[in-house]
């Protein structure tokens, strides 16, 4: 029989035998295999301290698949260790027990989020969205990494994850699982679950994270060119009278889709925009009341008209009584976007609101208060006067300019005409009006011009 084991080939030539028996190692003094008479075979390490013998079962060895067990070379490098022990008089009976106590003490990335969730996100408005993409883009990464473990190789499994069909990384979503990330990491650091962050100084755009701050808005020739198609785009009159409630009310457009009709107060010309919450995205921790003008109170009337009754919702789904996404309204803009009118999203409409207002000289507090923003510094603290008569002269005001730039009845004109006279740099609004009221002049200066 062989007497030590000296290679794989050794071990594949042991056979079972009517009592088991054990080979020892030729290699690492200590480790053994045992081999039963059902032809199992565990590898065990024994070792002397003082005048007490003891061994340690370490795993075992499958022969007929070695690599789903604990080959040669891995119980060589296990038992190398437990040699290292007993080389620095420690027993390698206790040092396992004291290794695996801290490894079930060592917390996780994911034990820092429960953590970080308990004491912020469940304290936060909007922290059900924080909650979601981590269970969603990050925990399914490094959950189960160890704090201590936890590297900048690990941070880029998670960004690396996110990108397109295209294979393009999607910076939005980069980017908010890098503050999702960056914040748990922070918090585990205060309580002194982490010694040091993996990578203090990485950003979201060190990694294709991060957005461009846009600064588009509609000019006033924009918009009249806006409202000249509005009529003709492919969708349901409702969401074309959505689109010109959100150009004149200025609010987010996540709250305007919220809208309910409990909340419309049509005598007293007010909205309560109610306070953010796990099912409202106001963005604002308290409610506001938001003035009505006449012309959003105008189309509020004629949505009344359309919607059905029973309706809690003020711009539902075409067949549900259900919030619409704010994604189907940027798909709806894009595609019926008109020539001469560069591309924008619902959110731009807002950012208009608030830059037309203020080149047509309206009161600048007042126009922040419109929209819910927070007054800058001290001013925040210590004025709590609700500005809401200014606030609807402003709404009053951007109305007035909405109805004068909206086209008339008796003056309608195909909109891709038009765009294609407002893009042409040598007809000025004057001639434009004369055009529009005689549509044989306007077929023969188009032709003319083009």
């Amino acid at each position: 029989m062989t007497k030590r084991i000296s290679s794989n080939a050794t071990l594949q030539a042991l056979k079972p035998q009517d009592k088991e028996y054990m080979i020892p190692d030729k290699k690492v003094e200590g480790l053994n295999i045992r081999v039963r008479p059902t032809g199992t075979m565990t590898w065990t390490f024994r070792f002397q301290i003082g005048k007490k013998h003891e061994k340690i079962s370490m795993g075992r060895y499958i022969k007929s698949k070695p690599q789903t067990g604990m080959t040669l070379e891995q119980a060589r490098e296990e038992a190398g260790r437990y040699r290292s022990w007993l080389e620095n008089n420690k027993n390698p009976k206790l040092e396992l027990v004291r290794e695996k106590r801290e490894q079930e003490a060592a917390k996780t990335f994911h034990d820092a989020f429960v953590s970080f969730d308990a004491i912020h996100l469940s304290k936060q408005l909007r922290g059900e969205q924080a909650r979601t993409i981590y269970l969603r883009d990050v925990k399914p990464f490094i959950g189960d990494v160890k704090l201590d473990d936890l590297n900048i190789m690990d941070l880029n499994r998670v960004f690396d994850a996110k990108t397109d069909q295209s294979g393009r990384r999607m910076a939005g979503a980069i980017g908010a699982c890098h503050k999702v990330m960056n914040q748990i990491i922070n918090h585990a650091l205060a309580l002194n679950m982490l010694e040091v962050h993996p990578a203090p100084q990485l950003k979201a755009k060190d990694v294709g994270g991060g957005s461009k701050v846009t600064k588009r808005n509609l000019s006033f020739n924009e918009l009249e060119l806006l409202q000249l198609s509005l009529e003709s785009w492919k969708t349901n009159t409702s969401n074309i009278r959505l689109i010109r409630f959100l150009l004149g009310c200025g609010q987010r457009i996540r709250a305007v889709l919220e809208m309910r009709w409990e909340e419309v107060d049509l005598k007293n010309r007010t909205w309560i925009l109610p306070a953010s919450s796990k099912d409202r995205h106001s963005k604002s921790p308290e409610s506001r009341k938001v003035p009505l003008s006449d012309y959003l109170i105008e189309l509020l009337k004629e949505q009344r008209k359309e919607i059905a009754n029973g309706r809690k919702l003020v711009w539902p789904q075409l067949n549900s009584d259900k919030v619409q996404e704010s994604s189907a309204i940027r798909i709806i803009i894009k595609r019926n976007l008109p020539d001469g009118i560069e591309p924008f999203s619902p959110h731009d409409l807002r950012r208009t609101f608030i830059s037309r207002c203020n080149e047509m000289k309206l009161d600048i507090v007042a126009v922040e208060k419109a929209v819910g923003h927070q007054l800058p510094g001290m001013l925040r603290v210590y004025n709590h006067y609700d500005y809401f008569n200014e606030q609807l002269q402003v709404m009053q005001a951007w109305g007035r300019k909405l109805q004068a730039l909206a086209p008339k009845k008796k003056d309608k004109i195909s909109p891709t005409k038009a765009a294609l006279l407002r893009r042409h740099n040598g007809i000025q609004p004057a001639t434009f009006a004369i055009c529009s009221k005689s549509s044989k002049f306007t077929e023969g200066l188009i032709d003319g011009i083009f």
